[in-house]
Order: C-alpha cells, then structure tokens, then sequence
C-alpha cells in the first residue's frame, strides 16, 4: 500500500513538474512572437532574440556569458535550454499534442507512435556548421539554427498578410511549412538536426542527471507514446540521454513511476568504454567543440565585430544595400544566421529578405528612418551593431545618384525641390535653375549623404531622377551638412499618401 501511494505521489510531482516546464515554455514562445509580430517592443523584449545559443556564439563566443550559462546546465542537467527557451521547439511539441489529440478524436487512440533511432550522421551538422562559420558564410547554421527557421516563419507569414509575397518569402514558408508538418506525425524530429540541439545533446551525455528508466519497467509503451522526441525505445527499456529534452512527459505518464529524475553514471560509462570506445564516442564531441568554437577560429585571422575596422576593410560599390550597422560584407555576411529578426522590428518595413535569408534594405515601399535604431537592437548575432541615434545619423548605409538629365525641373520646367525637403542631412540643396524666375534645381553633395533613400521615395519623376547604390562597407559622413538659416529644422516626410504633388 506504501509501495502505491509512493507511486502516486511521484507521478503527481512528475505531472506537477510537467504542467509547470510546459507553461514556461509557452510563455516564452508567446515573448517571441510578440517580438516578431508586434510593433510595441521595448528594450528588454527587444533583448529576449540574445537568449538563442547561435546567435550568442556568433555574437560574443565563448566568453559570452550566454554560453557559459547554456553549456553549463547541459552539463549538469541536460537539454533544459532545449525544452524551454527554444521557440522552434515549443511550436514543434504544440504542434504535435494538438495532432495527437485530434487523432485520439478520429479513434486513433490505440495506434502508438514506433521509436526510430535517428542517423549518426547528425553528428556532422555541427562540424559542418562551424565550417561556415569559419569559411565566413554561416549557410547551414541559416538553413539549421532553430530561432532563424521559427524567424523566418513568422515574418513570411505576416509578410503575406501584408500583401508582400515574393518567391523566398514562398520558399521560408514551405520550409517552415514542413517542418511544422513532420511534427505533425513524429514530434520534434527537426531537433534531431538542430546544430544546437546536437551539440547541447553531446553535453547531456556527461551530465549528473537526468531521465532514466528503472528496475520494474514493463515495457508497456506508454512513455513511448508521451515522448516528443521519440528518445524512448520502450522494447529496449532504453531512453537516449542526449536526445533527452527533460520535458518529464515520460515520467508524468508512467503508471508504475519506473521512471524519474536522478543521478547517472555517464562519463563512468564513457571512461569504461575501453580504447576503442572511448575513442568512438569522442569523435561527436570533436565535432560538437569544432560547432562551439568556429566563430572564434574566424576571429584569429580577422574580428568582424570591431565595427571601427570593419568600415576600413573595402570601399568598392555593391548592389546589396545592409542594414546600418552591418559594418561591411565580411561582417555581415560571417554573423547574420538569417533570423528576420531586424525585418520584424524595422517599423517601415524597408528591411527585407530579397535575394537571401540575410536581409537587406529595400527603397520600393520607403526609406531607411534618421533616427531610427531598432533592428540594431534585437539583433542577436552581432551582424547589426546597436548604434547610437548620433552613429546611425552619420553612418553611410549606401549612396544616392543624382541623374538631372530625369529631373521634373528639367524635363518639365517645373519647380519642384521635393528631394531637398526630405533630405535628413542637406546633402540636397537648390539653387537658381538656368536663369529663369522662380526655379530652382537641386545640387547633390554627396560628402553628406548616407543614403537612406528619402530622396528616392520623395522624387516625382518617373523614372526616378535618383538610384541608391549599396556600398561593400558602411563608412561615417561629416553628419548635416551646415547651413545658414539657424531656424531650420530637420525635414522630414509629411504623412500623406500624395506627397510631394
């Protein structure tokens, strides 16, 4: 009788415990969806994209406080980060318990859910992760990292609410699309391939706790069935510690509480494995310290992150307009993971994902804001610096042409001045036009532009009289050119859909 009401007891603190991570975990999928989706961020929302472990690599390395806080509960207890900060994964779960349920609802509740074991070749994602990371482009952690999928998820969404569609936007969706779908039918089978779920799954494997089955299984099934990450060979009586997220729903569903959370023996095991074992299971950890210290093999010959040297390296002319902050390609393109994060937060929505999963800027629907600094905020990679509204207001994000010859003033003989009103730093200024009463043209001085793109969305002419060409690194200007009038104020657009004629 004492033996049951144990058994009672603690499969109620299993549920307890379960209900309790499950309510965590949704509370943070809710924070970033609300980062993504709403315009009402504030700094410490904005802040809540660092959590994620790629862009903290990416970011601040392994001296990052991030890191170190991450790695070190793997190392003590396992894939928690997994179960409770990953918004990909918490999706993937709802996902799944909400197939489940409609299954149970057609009568398929007796159908369990067969244990597959994943491939080892999953080992190698986070070798050829750190890879990219060395070789500058990140590509498969953009394809792979959990945060940069969810992103790019959520903003293809709403960009085709917003009537955006474009053929990345199409292609971020469908993958989005299935691996929401495959979660559908075998739970979180994507983290199996997560570069950060790999090598936080490698850490497990060393820690002092975690899940386990014990003496009196009966190999009934039923955790089998309640785990999302199908680690569970019920048959076997085995559970895998490192694809282990310690979601508890094992535990919390097992009638005969055999099985719980405790202390384990796994760098003994590891230690008895003999030479040729030992050896064997060491080759995934190489691969998994490769993941971790890729970004910082890249910053032995060169530190992208130093903005300052950053905006020296190159002056040549590119079409790609970054997002300010970026400093230049090379630190660009070796830091974005391709999260949207800085399309969701920028509040024109002139950041866009073009021709890449690495946004750029786009004039066709707006200009870049004077003073506006948000995607450098939420930024979690380091590939847009936070700048100062003083920096962003003097940092050249591109350059603006000026072709007269297309001018209304010219083309038309009418007066117009419509660039030099918007212009935010008087790089635009107009003067007396060929001697005829009343009409001035405008007089670009490209000293002072940093090519925001104002001038373009403002000019009448069609074509436009203006082309905006992106610069391979983002250099400083003067700031606003200085004028005479000590009343003027800095121009900016009027809010109407007809401006300027």
């Amino acid at each position: 009788m004492d033996k049951k009401s144990d058994s009672l007891s603690s499969r109620r603190y299993y549920k307890f415990a379960f209900v309790l991570r499950c309510s965590v975990a949704v509370l943070f999928l809710a924070a970033f969806l609300f980062v993504y989706a709403s315009s009402s961020r504030n700094d410490i929302t904005s802040r809540l994209l660092w959590t994620q472990f790629s862009g903290g690599i990416s970011r601040g390395g392994v001296i990052s406080a991030l890191f170190i806080g991450v790695v070190a509960s793997a190392l003590m207890f396992g894939r928690i980060y997994c179960s409770v900060l990953c918004p990909m994964g918490t999706l993937q779960e709802i996902v799944w318990r909400i197939s489940g349920s409609i299954g149970r609802v057609w009568g398929r509740k007796n159908k369990k859910r067969r244990y597959v074991r994943p491939w080892k070749i999953r080992y190698l994602v986070p070798l050829l992760a750190s890879a990219g990371f060395v070789l500058v482009d990140p590509l498969l952690v953009i394809i792979l990292d959990p945060i940069s999928n969810f992103g790019r998820g959520i903003t293809s969404l709403l960009s085709i609410w917003r009537g955006d569609v474009r053929g990345i936007t199409i292609g971020f969706l469908v993958m989005f699309a299935a691996i929401l779908v495959l979660s559908a039918a075998r739970g979180r089978r994507f983290c199996d391939w997560c570069p950060v779920g790999t090598v936080l799954g490698l850490a497990s494997r060393l820690a002092p706790l975690g899940m386990k089955i014990g003496e009196g299984c009966v190999s009934c099934g039923i955790c089998e069935g309640a785990c999302p990450m199908n680690c569970i060979d019920a048959g076997a009586r085995k559970l895998e510690r490192d694809r282990c997220v310690l979601c508890v729903a094992c535990a919390s569903s097992c009638p005969g509480s055999f099985i719980s959370c405790g202390a384990a023996d796994a760098a003994g095991s590891l230690a008895r494995a003999g030479r040729r074992g030992f050896l064997k299971g060491a080759v995934p950890y190489v691969m998994g310290l490769a993941y971790l210290l890729g970004r910082n093999l890249r910053n032995l010959s060169a530190d992208p992150s130093d903005f300052s040297r950053a905006m020296e390296r190159s002056e040549g002319i590119e079409g790609a307009i970054m997002p300010p902050g970026a400093g230049d390609v090379v630190n660009y393109s070796s830091h974005c993971v391709g999260c949207q994060a800085c399309v969701a937060a920028c509040p024109v929505k002139v950041i866009k994902a073009i021709a890449s999963a690495k946004p750029e800027l786009s004039y066709a629907d707006g200009y870049c804001q004077y003073s506006c600094v948000e995607c450098g905020k939420v930024c979690p990679s380091g590939a847009i610096r936070h700048l100062s509204v003083a920096e962003k207001r003097m940092t050249r994000v591109a350059l603006s042409r000026l072709d007269l010859s297309k001018c209304v003033v010219v083309t038309k003989s009418q007066a117009c001045g419509a660039c030099a009103e918007v212009c935010p730093t008087r790089a635009l200024r107009m003067e007396p036009y060929g001697g005829r009463p009343g009409l001035t043209i405008p007089v670009f001085e490209e000293e002072y532009c940093i090519g925001c793109g104002a001038c373009l969305y403002a000019c009448p002419a069609q074509p436009k009289a203006f082309t905006i060409e992106g610069a391979a690194a983002q250099t400083l200007t003067p700031g606003m050119r200085p004028t005479l009038e000590e009343d003027e104020g800095l121009p900016a657009l009027p809010d109407t859909d007809d401006f300027p004629f």
